[in-house]
């Protein structure tokens, strides 16, 4: 149930994002448990996603991957893709789910800071998607107006017309990571909290 209930937040928070990139999310959960939000953060750092490059572990990661459905077809003098092909973002994403008993005797202070920080895991989540979503329509456009007088070259030609589209995307995802302390601090600030 809680697994659904994720998707569907996930979903609603990337609906904001009109693309014609399609997305598969898909939602795993990590046990947290504890009465307080110090004991909370303190199961999220022993059991959280590892992620690469991050020393310790996160309180909330998404794993994505782009896929594609192009097909090289040669015609007269050209080889092109088939124009109706898409990228497709392939995304899973790691949540704390808190224990239904821990969370029953918590104080409702607690239950609420909880809460805030398990929305905005979702949004920062969401953040990452939408930017992959954006680099898989850039490869979309890359296959979608590259040619070549063979399929052989043509293949050549997207594998490394694609490196820069990935690299940027790569630093794209950085930096949305390294100026996320403002945003989150601005959103519990709107929610009432200088910091939790």
């Amino acid at each position: 149930m809680m697994g659904r209930l994720l998707v569907f937040a996930l979903a609603l928070a990337l609906g904001a994002c009109v693309s014609s990139t399609p997305v598969e999310v898909s939602v795993k959960t990590y046990q947290v448990g504890g009465t307080s939000i110090a004991a909370l953060n303190a199961q999220a750092r022993r059991h959280g996603p590892v992620v690469p490059g991050l020393e310790g572990r996160a309180f909330a990661a998404v794993e994505y991957n782009f896929f594609h459905n192009f097909e090289p077809e040669q015609r007269g003098t050209r080889c092109r893709f088939n124009r109706n092909g898409n990228v497709l973002v392939r995304s899973e994403v790691t949540l704390p789910e808190w224990r239904e008993r821990d969370m029953r005797r918590a104080s409702a202070e607690v239950r609420r800071q909880w809460e805030l920080l398990s929305e905005y895991a979702i949004i920062h989540e969401s953040g990452h998607i939408r930017i992959s979503q954006e680099y898989a329509g850039r490869l979309r456009d890359l296959y979608r107006t590259s040619s070549a007088p063979n399929c052989e070259e043509l293949m050549a030609k997207i594998e490394r017309e694609a490196i820069p589209i990935l690299e940027a995307e790569r630093e794209a995802q950085n930096e949305f990571d390294r100026t996320d302390e403002v945003r989150f601090r601005r959103f519990l600030r709107r929610n009432g909290y200088d910091l939790i």
